[in-house]
């Protein structure tokens, strides 16, 4: 979701805020989580930027990118504010079993329907008692910490999907 805000000096600049994030029963930001409908390598740098920027914008120090069948994970250890402690911790692909059918809300848009999967698979994740169903690619990058995260707080749209539709 890309909004613009005005700079100090009346230049208008283009801000991006996750698609869905997780948060703590008392509202800290325990993961956000970027959607790209289309496969992105673990190299584009421009994906991992705006992700690191998210994370820094809301003091969050876990980062979720999902992009076509791949989810990349990011990790700040919060040694600096300008987010050159944000890391690539790994990447693993999202087999099509574990998306849950599309919400047929969404399905004249394929970014809205996606990330509507996106969401219902984490909130699945949630659910789950053990990760021992996930691929092991999947499982030793979620490793319980992740699922622990999803357990504890509160999955939802970061903001509302229908102004994603005029845009």
């Amino acid at each position: 979701m890309e909004f613009f805000h005005e700079h100090k000096f009346g230049i208008a600049m283009k801000t991006s805020h996750p698609d869905i994030i997780v948060t703590s029963p008392d509202g800290e930001y325990l993961m956000i989580v970027e959607v790209k409908l289309n496969n992105v390598s673990i190299h584009n740098q421009n994906a991992i930027e705006q992700l690191k920027r998210s994370m820094i914008e809301f003091g969050c120090s876990l980062g979720l990118l999902v992009a076509g069948e791949r989810v990349t994970v990011l990790r700040d250890s919060f040694d600096d504010s300008h987010g050159s402690s944000i890391h690539v911790v790994g990447e693993a692909k999202l087999p099509n079993f574990l998306l849950p059918p599309a919400d047929e809300l969404w399905k004249e848009n394929p970014y809205l329907e996606f990330e509507s999967r996106v969401q219902r698979w984490l909130e699945k994740l949630k659910l789950e008692t053990s990760i021992d169903s996930l691929p092991d690619d999947l499982r030793n990058l979620f490793g319980g910490w992740i699922i622990n995260l999803l357990q504890l707080g509160e999955i939802r749209a970061a903001g509302p999907r229908w102004s994603k539709v005029t845009t």
